[in-house]
Parts: structure tokens; C-alpha cells; sequence
């Protein structure tokens, strides 16, 4: 006999099922299919493995309930995804970014505004993450200067941590890490030092932290100018922290007149293309 020949086993009908609150009879769907024999003729391929709904209120009440809470449980389960995806898309910008461990923490939440002037520097801060789009369209930064322990460094890595929440390539580094980083490609080819060079370049936001700590000679200026400058001539924002002000980081950078031109042409593209915010006031550390 052909495979199509063979006698199938008979379909049993499921017992019907009761409704828990007002007793109806709820019978189970039939699934139906042609018969092989004729066109016309139909048959019942198999039965629903659950019976019918009941159209009573508290029937619906509690399916309407369940859906509810399945309905939440999946959206639940797609903001956990979601939020697994944002951190890994976090850190993998923060293993580009050159972001060292100790600056993670620092957020616009944890930031302390118990002071006027601290709670402006926050605004100013927190209004330059959030309107990124139209500052970086125009290659606007910011230039953070003030006293040590302000906390300068914390809301310019609150800036940097909320752009690459947001999937924006940043590179935050120390002016010292910057400087070590290029040295380090000097026993290449040059080809090294120049992706380097072109990713500070390039990226949407540097951040150069603690400018004026760093030692400073004929070259670091050098280096400093030319990323600085490429940034600024093709409209690409900065954001620069110093603990100087603008006479005591000309002295720092450029010892006994070395590379004063470069320092003071630095700082004449930084006043230009970026918004000063001076943060002058009792270091917070100390306090503690």
C-alpha cells in the first residue's frame, strides 16, 4: 500500500472543558484539512490542545490579566536586551576611548551642586552633552579651566560617558597618556603613528585632560598644536581641562620661551571654537 493508502488512526475528540466561574461548556477547535478523497469534502486534522475561552466577565478579567502580565514579562525581557546591548555598545567605546577605570564612576548624577557655582558648571556641562548634535554640527567645545579638585575631570568624563551611551566615538585622554601614545609608535614605520595621530584627529569628541601637567618640550607642543589645530580647522569639537589659567599654562608649555608661539596659537583656536567655564573654588577632595 502507498504511504497516502495507509488507514489513519482515528481522531479522538477532546473532552470539553469547563469555565472555572460560571460552569459553561467549552468545547476545543477542530483544525480541519481537504479529504484526500474529494476536493469538497473536509475532515478534522487535528484539535486544539486547549478549549475555547469563556465570554463570561471574570473569564475575561483574568485573561485580560494574564496577557497584562505577559505582555509585561516580554517587555521586561526586551529592555533587559536592550540594556545588555547598551552596555556592551558602552564598552566597547570605553575600550576606545582610552578612558582609564577610575573616571567611569564620575556622572552628571553623582556630581556634587551644593553650591551655586558647581551647580552651574553642571548645567553648562550637562547642557553641552545633551545638545551634542547642533555643538559638534558647528565644532563647538569647551574649554574647562580651575583650581585643583573642582571637579573639571569628573564633567568632562560625565560628557564623554553620556556621548558614548549614545554611540558617539570619543577619545578621552590625559595630555600626558595623549603624548605617550604617539610616542610609542616611534619605532614603526610611521604608519602606526599616523592612525594614531588620524584617530585624534578624527574622531567626534577628544577630550585632553590636565593640559599643563604633562612635561612639556619643543616636541609635546608641537603635537599638541597639530591635532588641536587640524580639529579646529575642520570644525571638530574639543573638550580641554587645565588646573592653569592662560598666563600660568603658557609658562608651563613653553619653558624659557621654548614653543610659546604654538602654546599661544593653541589657546587663541581653543577661545575661538570653544565655551570657557571656569571652575574656581575649594578643592572638594580636601574638604572630605
Amino acid at each position: 500500500m502507498g504511504f497516502y493508502d495507509r488507514k489513519a488512526e482515528p481522531l479522538v475528540i477532546p473532552e470539553p472543558g469547563r469555565c472555572e466561574f460560571c460552569g459553561a461548556t467549552l468545547e476545543h477547535i477542530g483544525i480541519m484539512r481537504h479529504r484526500q478523497s474529494g476536493a469538497y469534502e473536509w475532515e478534522v486534522e487535528r484539535w486544539s490542545n486547549v478549549p475555547l475561552r469563556c465570554e463570561c466577565e471574570q473569564a475575561k478579567a483574568k485573561w485580560d490579566a494574564l496577557e497584562a502580565e505577559e505582555q509585561r514579562r516580554q517587555e521586561e525581557e526586551r529592555r533587559q536586551e536592550e540594556e545588555l546591548s547598551r552596555r556592551k555598545r558602552v564598552e566597547t567605546a570605553l575600550a576606545h576611548s582610552g578612558m582609564k577605570k577610575r573616571f567611569l564612576a564620575r556622572t552628571f548624577a553623582n556630581f556634587q551642586t551644593d553650591t551655586a557655582g558647581r551647580a552651574k558648571a553642571h548645567r553648562t556641562a550637562k547642557e553641552y552633552a545633551d545638545n551634542f548634535t547642533a555643538h559638534m554640527a558647528n565644532g563647538d567645545g569647551l574649554y574647562i579651566e580651575g583650581t585643583f579638585g573642582t571637579g573639571k575631570t569628573h564633567l568632562a568624563a560625565a560628557i564623554a560617558i553620556q556621548l558614548m551611551e549614545q554611540g558617539h566615538n570619543v577619545i578621552f585622554k590625559t595630555a600626558d597618556d595623549l603624548l605617550r601614545d604617539i610616542k610609542a609608535t616611534f619605532d614603526d614605520n610611521g604608519q602606526e603613528e599616523q592612525k594614531v595621530l588620524n584617530r585624534l584627529k578624527t574622531c567626534e569628541l577628544l577630550v585632553i585632560d590636565d593640559i599643563g601637567k604633562e612635561q612639556a618640550t619643543d616636541w609635546s607642543t608641537a603635537q599638541l598644536y597639530a591635532i588641536i589645530n587640524d580639529r579646529y580647522e575642520c570644525q571638530r569639537p574639543l573638550i580641554i581641562t587645565t588646573n592653569f589659567n592662560e598666563n600660568d599654562l603658557v609658562a608651563v608649555e613653553s619653558p624659557k620661551g621654548v614653543g610659546e608661539h604654538r602654546i599661544r596659537a593653541i589657546l587663541s583656536r581653543l577661545h575661538e571654537s570653544c565655551r570657557l567655564l571656569t571652575m574656581s573654588w575649594p578643592d572638594w577632595r580636601g574638604a572630605q
